[in-house]
């Protein structure tokens, strides 16, 4: 089977280490939508492609004895070989990956970086300006595919109620959602709504406690607007002690 060929908009992910976690479900992800994957590795520049930092460059352009770079053709032979039917480019940047992958951001169906649940601050940051969907993965994690994905907010969901509720049903996995805000109606009304355009997905109310011991697959939320925002604490309290992958979805998405 060749990989599939797509105008669709590509998952994008980030490789600075040797863990594949993130590259994995960045690659189940692309196989879900139908898309190609894009794997961004940071590279060191030489001098006479020094004009070649401002973007993204494929890695011909580079020395190809990188250490970095042979771990990261490595992986994504890998991902090829686990994902046949999916189309998997790899490319150098003389960014920093948060910053190349924001940079990517606007022509992404998603971006895919691996956290570091000490120093979370990397993530909240590209999550908050990405404007497209940011699964962010626990580095060394490994995630049951049974598990449920986790539906969490303090309002209002906007697109990430439907966006989880596609996750669910990829998965084959119901939907636990938890309800974080006052009792005004907005979370549970959107989860209805959502939960109607899936029929094969089971929802069930998640409590309150021990929210970052939940087996969850994946949690999903808001991205978090302005200044003051409800899901800020949110986010960043699971970035930080959550042990399973946090997606976070745009309002308009």
């Amino acid at each position: 089977m060749t990989a599939t060929q797509t105008s669709a908009k590509p998952v994008v992910a980030g490789y600075d280490t040797g863990d594949m976690a993130a590259l994995g479900m960045a690659a189940d992800q692309a196989a879900v939508r139908h898309t190609g994957l894009r794997v961004l590795v940071r590279r060191a520049v030489p001098v006479w492609t020094s004009h070649l930092a401002m973007g993204v460059c494929p890695p011909a352009a580079f020395d190809d004895d990188d250490p970095a770079a042979e771990l990261a053709r490595e992986a994504v032979a890998r991902l090829r070989h686990d994902h046949p039917g999916t189309a998997v480019d790899l490319y150098g940047t003389a960014r920093s990956l948060p910053r190349a992958m924001l940079r990517e951001a606007g022509d992404a169906a998603m971006l895919v970086t691996g956290r570091d649940t000490a120093h979370p601050d990397a993530t909240t940051r590209l999550a908050g300006r990405a404007g497209c969907p940011v699964l962010s993965v626990p580095d060394g994690s490994s995630t049951d595919p049974a598990a449920p994905v986790l539906l969490v907010g303090a309002d209002a969901p906007g697109d990430a109620a439907e966006f989880a509720m596609a996750q669910a049903s990829a998965r084959g996995v119901p939907v636990l959602a938890c309800d974080l805000g006052p009792a005004t109606g907005e979370f549970a009304d959107a989860v209805v709504r959502a939960a109607d355009r899936h029929p094969s997905v089971e929802v069930y109310q998640q409590g309150r406690a021990g929210l970052t011991r939940t087996p969850a697959g994946i949690a999903v939320l808001r991205t978090p607007g302005r200044r003051g925002d409800a899901a800020w604490p949110l986010l960043n309290g699971l970035l930080r002690d959550a042990p399973y992958p946090v997606a976070t979805v745009p309002a308009a998405h």
